[in-house]
């Protein structure tokens, strides 16, 4: 019941926006960790058509639930495979309809200047390195970002020690804001997250083994849509995911 209510209260701020407007327009249900790299995208498409591209953006968890119980995306872009898969499962979403487009790296930041920048974080001690400090990743359960903290310090043997340290955010914009707001002292964020911050600094990358890879699947949902399948051309195009790789992601090498 709890989860229709959030459904019809997403239609209720959203379809009439829909209704009103002049232009063909197209809902993109997008993780929050793209925005302003699909930001620029759309600026860009919004010139040339007379399409309006409208995005929603989230945890990958949280846009792929509310695409479950019927909000009406046109598009999604995950941060990870397995919601994709999920709704694939579900019949939602097609697997033919689906290309792997961007990956991304997972880093360590801080706002301290002082902390020496860490070249092996299989080495390092993050109990002695944290302290007394908080370090914020996303919800370790459901947000790809936490998702993927949670596997690299469980891979490096340090999640027990430090779990208790650990501030979940509902999406990894929202970890990145703990820090910015100086609630905490570090995070793991992605690697396009951080360089949108030149104030924090990058004390250290995991490396890709310590979890599972980082890949952005973007879906055509809404198949019959004509003016959603042009813009999820564009979209996956090497033009615009050139775009993506000026705001740090990178760009996939294949399905």
């Amino acid at each position: 019941m709890i989860k229709l209510i959030k459904v019809l209260l997403f239609a209720t701020l959203i379809i009439p926006n829909l209704a009103i407007c002049e232009k063909a327009q197209v809902l993109v249900f997008a993780a929050a960790s793209t925005k302003n790299a699909l930001d620029a995208v759309i600026k860009d498409y919004n010139a040339l058509t007379r399409t309006e591209i409208l995005p929603v953006y989230g945890s990958s968890a949280t846009l792929a639930k509310q695409i479950e119980f019927g909000a009406p995306a046109d598009i999604f872009l995950s941060a990870n495979v397995p919601w994709v898969d999920h709704l694939i499962e579900r019949d939602i979403i097609q697997a033919r309809s689906t290309k792997n487009i961007l990956n991304n790296k997972l880093v360590l930041i801080t706002t301290d200047h002082t902390i020496q920048e860490i070249e092996d974080l299989a080495s390092t001690d993050f109990s002695k390195l944290l302290q007394n400090e908080k370090i914020a990743m996303g919800m370790v359960s459901s947000v790809p970002a936490g998702i993927y903290s949670k596997q690299a310090l469980k891979y490096l043997n340090q999640w027990n020690a430090i779990s208790s340290q650990v501030i979940q955010a509902d999406n990894v914009r929202t970890a990145l804001q703990y820090l910015l707001s100086k609630n905490v002292v570090f995070a793991i964020v992605y690697a396009s997250d951080a360089k949108l911050f030149p104030e924090l600094k990058v004390i250290g990358i995991f490396d890709d083994l310590t979890h599972d890879p980082i890949i952005y699947p973007a879906s055509l949902i809404n198949l019959e849509s004509e003016e959603a399948d042009l813009f999820f051309k564009y979209l996956v195009e090497s033009k615009t995911l050139k775009v993506f790789e000026e705001y740090g992601f990178l760009i996939s090498a294949g399905d």
